[in-house]
């Protein structure tokens, strides 16, 4: 079943494009609101995030991703997930609403039930809403995507700086995310229409019921190991710890978050027509995470090494305890990014349960590490911040045996190593001149965020001139990219998919 070209290439082309907004808006708009917004603020909004993030969760019941998965989808699938999603969000909805007060009771913030009676309408918007944007996935429809998703964010993005200017505070971000959520839903329906009045059958549902229930276990486990265990600090530290720790882990998730749905949203698809290749399936998967690692690898070194500067300029003065726990929580980008991505294939193989066991183990070691972090170090982050960074080398292990015992029983050695060598050697050669550079204008300068600015200029203007000139310098996997721009610039396209590559080696183009 083949792909042509010119999809492989729009596909890449808006998927990146997505992602590159996304994370220009996500962090000028952080940035920004870090300034306005207290450390306490952000720490009752981590609190109600993470419960708002965990009954959407169980509100979508994965119904999308199951028609995503699904290579016949009838009209009344898409009947059968909407339905069931928006009607389990109304229940979760109103148990959220009259059990927000013993949460509020639970962490001793009385103001935490008008925030979570509010933001908790957010899971009925995304489960509104799944399926049309699953179904754009499954069609390719990533122009449409773009639109949808990146803009959205981007206008509340805007909004929740201009209210947080005004003095709304915490209100700020909620009336962006709900923004956020109803924008998206809007323009979702608009290009992707449900038909509703076909209806559906229960034949319909449990089609989809099996791989929606496996996901949602597998997204429960994610949930938790990503901003679930802000309720475990929360009841852990102070507030105001905790709103440095959220932040923390948010700017060094953004990269993870961004990059990976990146990955995940352009390997579904076809990973689910060669599910039963397996050593086109290998190739894919093996060059996917070499890739991330490409660029991950480096962010995660450059952010321990001048992670002072980066949050002088993401944060501002008054967040200085926030530095050595981003320090260690880059650490882990590399092992998050490939597990990350090892979630596509698995799904793609129908191994949702595999999956689903794999990461409750890392779950358990990571809330158990949490809490023991925190008996050693009651009084700062880096108990919790270095048991959170171990715990994803562990999901990294777990994940290389699951990968050996139920897909690549003969090749996995290769995804040890293979991975990460392109962006180790990337952070070589930037990294340490890059430091060199920034010691020599501290020396003359000595104001550390005119001279990271000025060294960061310096090595992306060198990593462009590399990029163009001299692949090589920057690895094996820009190298293949840069081949591949030339030549679809040759033929009169102005942007290409820096994935196409990928699909090169697997002879669909």
């Amino acid at each position: 079943m083949g792909v042509s070209k010119q999809k492989l290439v729009k596909t890449g082309m808006w998927q990146v494009l997505n992602t590159v907004v996304i994370l220009i808006s996500q962090i000028g708009a952080n940035a920004i609101l870090a300034r306005y917004v207290s450390r306490t603020e952000f720490g009752l909004m981590a609190i109600t995030n993470a419960i708002v993030n965990f009954a959407t969760f169980f509100s979508e019941a994965g119904m999308g991703d199951a028609l995503l998965q699904r290579k016949v989808v009838e009209p009344q699938h898409k009947n059968a997930a909407l339905f069931f999603s928006v009607l389990l969000s109304i229940v979760l909805y109103a148990i959220f609403y009259f059990t927000s007060p013993w949460i509020a009771e639970f962490y001793k913030k009385p103001e935490l039930v008008d925030i979570l009676r509010v933001l908790c309408l957010s899971f009925i918007f995304l489960s509104l809403g799944s399926s049309s944007f699953n179904l754009m996935m499954k069609n390719f429809n990533f122009k449409q995507l773009f639109y949808s998703d990146s803009l959205s964010l981007f206008a509340s993005n805007i909004l929740g700086v201009i209210l947080a200017m005004m003095g709304y505070g915490v209100w700020s971000l909620v009336w962006s995310i709900l923004f956020y959520n109803v924008a998206r839903l809007i323009m979702v329906w608009i290009i992707e229409p449900i038909p509703i009045r076909l209806g559906a059958k229960l034949r319909h549902w449990k089609d989809l019921a099996g791989y929606g229930s496996g996901l949602t276990l597998i997204r429960i486990n994610n949930y938790i190991s990503g901003f679930g265990i802000m309720l475990e600090i929360g009841k852990l530290v102070s507030i105001e710890l905790l709103g440095a720790f959220e932040r923390s882990y948010r700017y060094t998730n953004l990269p993870v978050r961004y990059i990976g749905d990146m990955l995940q949203r352009i390997m579904m698809p076809f990973m689910s027509k060669i599910q039963d290749e397996d050593e086109k399936l290998f190739v894919f998967f093996n060059r996917s995470a070499s890739f991330s690692n490409s660029m991950l690898l480096p962010i995660s070194i450059f952010g321990v090494v001048f992670c002072k500067p980066i949050v002088l300029i993401l944060l501002g003065h008054q967040w200085d305890s926030a530095v050595i726990p981003m320090q260690i929580l880059f650490l882990s980008l590399p092992f998050r990014i490939t597990t990350k991505v090892s979630d596509a294939l698995m799904r793609s193989k129908n191994l949702v349960y595999r999956n689903a066991g794999r990461k409750f183990q890392y779950v358990i070691v990571l809330c158990g590490g949490v809490y023991v972090g925190w008996l050693f170090d009651k009084n700062s982050l880096v108990g919790i911040s270095t048991a959170v960074t171990l715990s994803a080398v562990f999901n990294y292990i777990a994940m290389l045996l699951t990968v050996k015992r139920h897909v690549f029983p003969k090749g996995w050695q290769k995804l040890i190593i293979l991975p990460f060598k392109n962006g180790a050697l990337l952070s070589l050669v930037i990294v340490t001149p890059a430091y060199g550079v920034y010691y020599l204008l501290n020396m003359f300068i000595q104001e550390q965020v005119i001279s990271f600015s000025i060294m960061t200029s310096i090595v992306a203007a060198f990593v462009l001139y590399a990029f163009f000139k001299k692949p090589k310098l920057l690895g094996e996997d820009f190298a293949d990219m840069q081949k591949e721009i030339i030549k679809m610039a040759k033929g009169g396209n102005k942007m290409c998919s820096s994935i196409h590559y990928l699909y090169e080696s697997l002879g669909w183009i």
